[in-house]
Parts: structure tokens; C-alpha cells; sequence
């Protein structure tokens, strides 16, 4: 093993020859039992275990990348002036810090192994207890994490510049990666990418990022509509339950779903990766809402119900950014000035007014041919 604690601080075996004489007991940090240095002509610098004592799961690569990437982060804060605590202890929450920086409050976890949505959300909460800010940086089994939802849920954290992001660091490749202005654009998560060979220069292309709303606004393609038509037909005939239920739904209204109006696309897909499926599924609920039945008018109590059932039946939880649900209202505003915008309602002081009804296609071939020969815009 290449990493041992010397009273509660990791220590690397590649450096530790020069101090070995300075140091008192090396013990694993998996078992906490003795270990011994070894090295020679033959053999990298390592340590062993001095009795056959069995170390649970600490032989295996990923734990020692774990340890490794702690030991980097922590050398590399040393090289911006930051101290850095590795294993800090909580006794409040019995909970164990990967790297934490008294000055700031801050706690970086570095997140090799899988982890549950629950517990990464009660750890969370836990450290923002005592009113310390927790940064997750995720290792090399994650690094798919942001082209799911499930990972976006657990990961993506949120701030103005970035947008949703996730930091990575690979110890297999000895690099960060920061995805930043996560979104889901027709039905697809994209993402920006960078690469740093340090924290100083990811926390310097934080720093200077231009807000998001200046650099970083997508506006959907066409093509991009008839590519996610397409996957959405795909998937239709080959029953995957992904568009199972509102396939249903608009089946039982007369509908098909593929035929949708095109303004449940949107012109820039959905800003945001929050709903636990696609922002057009969530679009044409709220048509079939607001535009189905015979009343003429919908009241603003109405309005928030069924934003409230929206958020219930497609909001996507999440366990590192506050106040979630802001982002489903902003949705929600924007789709209803977006309908007003394209002459289907008019507000009212009671609500909104419904003035026409947005038009269906028969089927996926009509709606194709028309987005292919009329060149449409959505809104």
C-alpha cells in the first residue's frame, strides 16, 4: 500500500523515507492497525501490514486512489497558502472530513465509490449543520455522472456562472475536470468541459467566469427537435417505459405524443436538468392542464395548483443545491409567458385567458415534414 497515517495525518510512502526516523507509530488507514515501511533496490517505497491481520476492502486501487487524491489536494491547497486538515473528525455529526479548511469552513469530499442519494444528501445536510460548506469532488467511477439524471440529482451543484456543474478529479489521469452549464437541450444532457493540472487553476476559471446568461445561452435547432422526435419514436416502438406514461396519456386524449405542439419544445430545451424526465414531457402536461376542457379562463389559484402538482409528478430533487423548487417556478413563469408570447392565453387580473389552442400533429411523419419544409420557429 503506497499510504499510511502517522497520528491522524496521511502520509505518501514516495516521501516518506527522509522522515521515517521523526515519526512514532505508521498505522493503515483502512484498519488503523500497524503497519511497516519498505523499500529497496527491488521494491517501490511501500507500506505493509506488520501482522496478517485482514484489512477490509483497503487493498483494493480504488481506496488507494482515494488516499492519493486526498494526499493531492491537500498538497496542492499547501501550495496556495490554504491549511488543510485530511480525516478531520466532526464529534457532532461522528462524521470524518476528507480534506477540511478550517479558514473557509469548508469541507472537500473526495467521492470515489458509489454513494446513495440519501446518504450524500444526510451527510451533506449534516456538515451544513455546524454551518461548514461541503464541495463534492467526484473520482473516476463517476466521471459519467453528469450525462445521468440520477448523478445530476446527486452531484451538480449550483451557482450563477457555472450554472449546474460537477468537479472531477481523475488520480488515474492526475487531472480536474469541471463540467459547468448543465442542461438538458431536447431532450439530451450537454455540458461545457474544462481540464486543469491543479485547484489553483480551477478555482481562477471560477473566479473569472462571465455570468452564464452573457456567454453560455443555447437556442434549439430544428434538427435538434427531428433528433429527439426521432429517439422518442425509437423508443415507442421498442416499449422502453421512458415515455411510457405520457405516451399513454395523450393516447387517452385523442393524441399522439411525438405529435405534440411544437412549442412544448421550447427554443432553448430546458435551461435547467430539473425534471426527473424530459422538460417536453413535462411541457405537455401543462398544456393538456391549461388547454383542456371547455373553460375559457384559468384562475391563479388554479395556475399554482397545478404548478404544484407539476413539480410533485416531474420535479427532480436534489441533494447539494438549496431551494430547488425556485428553479421549477422559474420554468413554470417562462412557459406561460412563452404561451402568452405566442397568442395561445392572455393574463388576466384573475389568471389567464385561453385564446387558442395549440395545434397537434396527426403523427411523427407530419410533424417531421412540416418542421423540415416550414422551417418553424418555437418559442
Amino acid at each position: 500500500m503506497l499510504i499510511a497515517m502517522i497520528e491522524n495525518q496521511l502520509v505518501n510512502a514516495a516521501e516518506f523515507k527522509a522522515q521515517r526516523k521523526l515519526c512514532k507509530q505508521l498505522v493503515c488507514p483502512g484498519c488503523r492497525q500497524t503497519v511497516i515501511f519498505k523499500h529497496g533496490k527491488s521494491r517501490i517505497p511501500h507500506f505493509s501490514h506488520k501482522s496478517n491481520a485482514i484489512c477490509s476492502g483497503f487493498s483494493e486501487n480504488e481506496s488507494q486512489a482515494h488516499l492519493q487524491g486526498k494526499l493531492t489536494f491537500q498538497q496542492q491547497l499547501k501550495a496556495m497558502s490554504k491549511a488543510a486538515v485530511l480525516e478531520h473528525y466532526l464529534p457532532e455529526i461522528e462524521q470524518r472530513a476528507d480534506v477540511y479548511l478550517p479558514s473557509q469552513k469548508l469541507i472537500l469530499e473526495y467521492q470515489c465509490s458509489p454513494i446513495s442519494f440519501s446518504e450524500l444528501s444526510r451527510r451533506t445536510t449534516n456538515y451544513k449543520s455546524l454551518g461548514i460548506e461541503v464541495v463534492w469532488i467526484l473520482g473516476d467511477r463517476h466521471l459519467n455522472a453528469t450525462k445521468r439524471l440520477d448523478g445530476i440529482a446527486k452531484f451538480a451543484r449550483f451557482n450563477t456562472q457555472l450554472g449546474f456543474y460537477m468537479i472531477f478529479y481523475s488520480a488515474k489521469n492526475r487531472q480536474f475536470r469541471l463540467d459547468f452549464q448543465i442542461q438538458e437541450i431536447a431532450g439530451k444532457i450537454t455540458s461545457h468541459l474544462r481540464l486543469f493540472d491543479t485547484l489553483a487553476e480551477l478555482k481562477r476559471f471560477i473566479d473569472h467566469l462571465p455570468s452564464a446568461d452573457q456567454s453560455y445561452s443555447i437556442r434549439i435547432s430544428n434538427d435538434a427537435i427531428l433528433y429527439q422526435l426521432n429517439r422518442i419514436q425509437r423508443s415507442i416502438v421498442l416499449k422502453n417505459p421512458t415515455y411510457l406514461d405520457m405516451v399513454t396519456r395523450c393516447y387517452q386524449r385523442g393524441r399522439v405524443f411525438v405529435g405534440c405542439p411544437l412549442i412544448c419544445h421550447g427554443k432553448d430545451g430546458s435551461r435547467w436538468p430539473i425534471f426527473r424526465r424530459t422538460a417536453l414531457c413535462w411541457r405537455v402536461w401543462i398544456v393538456f392542464q391549461l388547454f383542456t376542457g371547455h373553460n375559457q379562463e384559468v384562475s391563479n389559484q388554479e395556475l399554482n395548483q397545478v404548478f404544484k402538482q407539476s413539480v410533485q409528478l416531474f420535479g427532480q430533487q436534489f441533494a447539494q443545491v438549496d431551494d430547488y423548487v425556485r428553479f421549477f417556478q422559474m420554468a413554470f413563469t417562462g412557459f406561460i409567458f412563452c404561451l402568452r408570447a405566442e397568442g395561445y392565453l392572455r393574463h388576466t387580473a384573475a389568471g389567464v385567458q385561453i385564446i387558442k389552442q395549440p395545434a397537434w400533429f396527426a403523427d411523427y411523419d407530419e410533424k417531421r415534414h412540416y418542421i423540415m419544409t416550414a422551417k418553424p420557429e418555437v418559442c
